[in-house]
């Protein structure tokens, strides 16, 4: 029985769940942490009621404020914090990292439980993050657009599917917006640092798609007889000399590690046509082309339904 004066707090990561419950007023939208609350949360995990030292606030505020205003990031790294000596707090400011986080046990049960609950269309959606970098913003168009190419969505009208799963993803909490568009659509969006370490983990366990970054990843990487999807950040001189023998690729993204640059060198990238034949997903919009010759060779690949180029 409820009694006069009493109060239900009703709380749910699903926006949408939030907004059908009938209180007469629009749902309360938490934000981040602000970096003096992150700091406050993270001193009362650490010290509890007692005065945290004053030799480590510097520290401290540091830390928090690596947390990005996530209060699971804090609360995890106040477990490290209290465990160590006082004297290793600048060891974990300087090495803090979404890896180190992400390794808890706690970030990973919570991250697979939330996975665990969507539903299986939004999956591959969502894992699909792992082909990107971390803090990497995306245009939401060129998003949709590829899970329509990869087969993530299965209907006649794709692009308002794709949308409908976009926003699903975002009323979850699961996506963030970086940007607006004018109208109000989504421009760019990303996901958070620990969600993006999930997304690349459990990508590479169930062998959905491989992220390889850098030289040092390209050279020794041995690719599986049947990986399908590969994303590559790396120079594009590294790229052209890796040459990784994949025969039933289907996906192919490359992000050009030199940003600056890249524009100022037209790059020949014909072996790709001749090694990946069965692409359905080609992404060197980071390459120079030179447009003429590689249309004259991208015949080949008949099973084509997204290409993303720039050139002359």
């Amino acid at each position: 029985m409820i009694r006069m004066g009493s109060r239900i707090l009703f709380t749910s990561r699903f926006s949408d769940v939030a907004s059908e419950v009938e209180i007469g007023r629009e749902p309360h939208n938490l934000r981040a942490l602000t970096d003096t609350e992150s700091w406050e949360l993270l001193k009362r995990k650490v010290f509890g009621e007692e005065d945290s030292p004053q030799a480590l606030h510097e520290l401290g505020i540091e830390i928090a404020k690596n947390c990005k205003g996530l209060p699971l990031t804090v609360v995890i790294i106040a477990g490290i914090l209290a465990s160590i000596e006082h004297s290793g707090w600048a060891e974990v400011a300087k090495s803090l990292t979404s890896t180190i986080v992400y390794e808890t046990d706690l970030c990973k049960n919570t991250l697979q439980i939330r996975y665990e609950h969507l539903p299986d269309y939004l999956k591959p959606c969502l894992l699909y993050f792992g082909a990107f970098l971390e803090d990497q913003e995306i245009k939401a168009k060129k998003l949709m657009r590829l899970w329509i190419a990869e087969g993530f969505v299965q209907d006649p009208v794709q692009l308002e599917v794709a949308e409908e799963y976009m926003m699903d993803l975002i009323r979850r909490n699961l996506i963030m917006v970086s940007k607006q568009k004018s109208t109000g659509g989504v421009k760019t969006c990303s996901i958070h640092d620990l969600l993006h370490e999930f997304c690349r983990s459990k990508a590479k366990e169930e062998n959905f798609v491989m992220m390889l970054q850098g030289y040092d990843e390209l050279s020794v990487f041995s690719a599986p007889t049947n990986l399908q999807r590969l994303s590559i950040c790396s120079k594009y001189e590294d790229f052209k000399k890796s040459r990784i023998f994949c025969p039933n690729l289907s996906s192919l993204l490359f992000i050009n590690q030199i940003k600056e640059y890249w524009w100022s060198t037209t790059a020949d990238i014909s072996f790709v046509c001749c090694i990946y034949k069965h692409l359905r997903v080609l992404d060197l919009e980071q390459i120079r082309l030179d447009c003429n010759d590689f249309l004259n060779e991208i015949n080949v690949l008949v099973q084509l339904r997204y290409l993303a180029i720039q050139g002359n």
